[in-house]
């Protein structure tokens, strides 16, 4: 796993915002419910596998690794 460590020398704060500062007017989240259709089901096992039993729902999340770095620094 990779670390970037802090040495403390970073930007100004041109892109980031902090915390404490409310954004106002935007829109946070939009749900998106996909339709079900009853045609075909997993088998109990298989739907404990993969976390619903509706095939059309299945959608793995592929995890990528990413380094956590708030304010750009190199």
């Amino acid at each position: 796993m990779a670390h970037i460590m802090n040495t403390g020398v970073c930007p100004p704060m041109g892109k980031c915002i902090p915390q404490e500062t409310v954004i106002t007017n935007v829109r946070l989240a939009a749900a998106y419910v996909p339709y079900q259709k009853l045609c075909t089901l997993f088998s109990p096992i298989e739907a404990l596998k993969h976390g619903t039993v509706f095939p059309e729902l299945y959608s793995p999340y592929h995890r990528k690794e990413r380094i956590y770095n708030p304010c750009g620094c190199k």
